[in-house]
């Protein structure tokens, strides 16, 4: 095992960890914008919803704009994380706050966009058939992303 200047934690330059945050920052500035221009989306169908819209409509509308705005609050967070810990920062912390921080704003978004496709697709199909087409996406992706990791 070599120590290369490199490998050695204690002798990483600051520009390495100001880097990394850099790149955190990065992602929360892409994922708060997308999922802001998201939130606009439902908020404007909640405010304009079609008649056709019955109970169960605009409790999933509701529930999604709940969800994509707890998803924006959480994309904001690293942010906000930044500014109050930046006198006693450590990028160790920053970095594992903000991945949880994305987390939950990832899973948040996800929800949005199930209860979304959901909603279009029930103006299509029955009720239960629309909800079981929204799930073809994540399951797509839930697989897609175990064949990944057994790869690995």
């Amino acid at each position: 095992m070599s120590f290369e200047p490199d490998d050695d934690p204690l002798r990483s330059s600051s520009t390495e960890h100001y880097s990394k945050v850099g790149s955190l920052l990065d992602w929360a500035i892409v994922l708060g914008a997308s999922s802001s221009i998201f939130f606009g989306f439902f908020l404007d169908i909640t405010l304009n919803s079609p008649s056709y819209f019955q109970l169960f409509d605009n409790l999933v509308l509701l529930t999604a704009l709940y969800a994509v705005t707890t998803a924006t609050a959480m994309f904001i967070m690293p942010v906000v994380h930044h500014m109050l810990h930046y006198h006693k920062f450590d990028v160790e912390k920053y970095h594992l706050a903000t991945k949880r921080y994305t987390l939950i704003g990832i899973i948040c978004v996800m929800l949005a966009m199930y209860l979304g496709l959901g909603l279009s697709l029930n103006s299509k199909v029955p009720t239960e058939i629309a909800y079981g087409l929204a799930l073809l996406p994540f399951i797509f992706i839930s697989l897609l992303f175990i064949k990944i990791k057994a790869l690995k």
